[in-house]
C-alpha cells in the first residue's frame, strides 16, 4: 500500500468517476484502474461498485477512504508542522465558516491574518454546521468557525468570543414601544425565522420558546429564508420580529428597531473548531488571536454573570 494508491482511491471516491479522478490526479485512466485494482486485491477489500453510474463507495470502502484522508493529510501536514515549529506558515489550510458568521466575521480579521501569513494559502468554505462537522471528521477541512457548546469527543473546541442576540423589530410591532427586551416577551406569532439546517435558527426558536405557533396572523405566507438580511427587509416591509446576532447588526446601531436584551442576555458561544488529528497548533493559535484582537469591544472572548449561552438543540451528537 502506498500514498499514491491512497490519493488514487480517495479521487474516486470524490469524483465518483475514474476517468474524472485520473485527470485530476494527472495519469491515465488505465493506471489509476490497475492501481486500485492491486490495492483492492492486496487488502481483500473492494473500495466501489463499479455497476453503479455514478461509481459507488462500498460500505467498507467509506470507512478506509475516511483513514485514507487522515493518512494522507498527515503526511502532508509533516512538513508544514515542521515549518509551524520554526515560524514559517507555508503550505494550506481550509476553514469552515457557518452562514451567520461569514459576512460579518470574516472581513474583521481575515486580511489581518492572511498579511500575517503571506506565505499560507487560505481556503474559506461557507457551510451549514452539519456540512462543516462532516468535513472536519473526514479530514477535507482543517478547523472551522462556529456555534458550540457541541458535545462531540471526536472534535477539539476553542472557544473565541460571546455574541449577544438582537431583537430586530418593524415599527408596527408592539414590541417595538420597548427600550429593552426580555424572553418572555417574545410570545408572538410575528418571528421571521432562517430555514432549517441553520443552528441559528435553533437558537432563536430556543429563546422564543414562549411564541405561539405561527397560525392565523400570516395564513396565506409561510417565510423561512438562508439569509439574515433578507430576515430583516421581511420585517421592515411586512410586520414582526426576528433575531440577530450582534456582528450582523452592528450597521443598524442607529436605528430603534433594534433593541437589546435584559440581563442575563441571550448569546451564543462562537468557537474554532478542530479534530483531534490537527496539530499545526502555531497556526491555530495565531487565528484565535487575530480573531480576538479583531472584534469589536462589546464583544467578550469570556463569559461574564450577564450572559446566557443558549445551547443547540443539535449539540448532542
Amino acid at each position: 500500500m502506498t500514498l499514491t494508491q491512497l490519493t488514487y482511491i480517495v479521487a474516486v471516491d470524490k469524483f465518483k468517476n475514474f476517468g474524472v479522478a485520473a485527470e485530476n490526479c494527472k495519469i491515465t485512466q488505465p493506471t489509476l484502474s490497475m492501481q486500485i485494482q492491486k490495492l483492492e486485491e492486496q487488502l481483500g477489500v473492494i473500495f466501489f461498485d463499479r455497476s453503479h453510474q455514478p461509481i459507488k463507495t462500498t460500505k467498507i470502502g467509506e470507512t478506509l477512504i475516511t483513514q485514507a484522508r487522515v493518512i494522507l493529510n498527515e503526511s502532508q501536514r509533516f512538513q508544514e508542522i515542521i515549518n509551524d515549529d520554526k515560524g514559517v506558515a507555508k503550505g494550506e489550510i481550509e476553514i469552515g465558516v457557518i452562514p451567520t458568521l461569514a459576512p460579518y466575521l470574516l472581513p474583521l480579521f481575515i486580511r489581518k491574518f492572511s498579511e500575517k501569513h503571506p506565505l499560507l494559502q487560505i481556503k474559506i468554505h461557507e457551510l451549514q454546521t452539519n456540512e462543516i462537522i462532516e468535513k472536519i471528521k473526514n479530514n477535507t477541512l482543517d478547523m472551522a468557525l462556529l456555534v458550540t457548546p457541541i458535545d462531540d469527543d471526536k472534535l477539539v473546541s476553542n472557544p473565541l468570543f460571546y455574541e449577544p442576540f438582537l431583537l430586530y423589530t418593524s415599527d408596527k410591532n408592539m414590541i417595538a414601544q420597548k427600550t429593552k427586551v426580555q424572553q418572555s416577551d417574545l410570545n408572538s406569532a410575528d418571528l421571521w425565522l432562517l430555514t432549517e439546517g441553520h443552528c441559528f435558527r435553533d437558537q432563536t426558536l430556543a429563546i422564543c420558546k414562549n411564541r405561539k405557533k405561527i397560525t392565523d396572523e400570516r395564513k396565506n405566507v409561510k417565510f423561512e429564508s438562508g439569509s439574515l438580511e433578507t430576515l430583516r427587509r421581511m420585517v421592515d416591509e411586512e410586520d414582526g420580529f426576528t433575531l440577530l446576532p450582534y456582528l450582523a447588526a452592528m450597521d443598524l446601531t442607529a436605528t430603534k428597531k433594534l433593541k437589546e436584551f435584559s440581563n442575563p442576555v441571550p448569546t451564543r458561544e462562537v468557537s474554532l473548531i478542530h479534530s483531534a488529528y490537527f496539530k499545526r497548533e502555531n497556526i491555530k493559535n495565531s487565528l484565535i488571536e487575530v480573531i480576538q484582537k479583531s472584534l469589536p469591544r462589546e464583544i467578550s472572548a469570556t463569559i461574564t454573570k450577564n450572559v446566557q449561552v443558549i445551547d443547540l438543540p443539535m449539540g448532542k451528537r
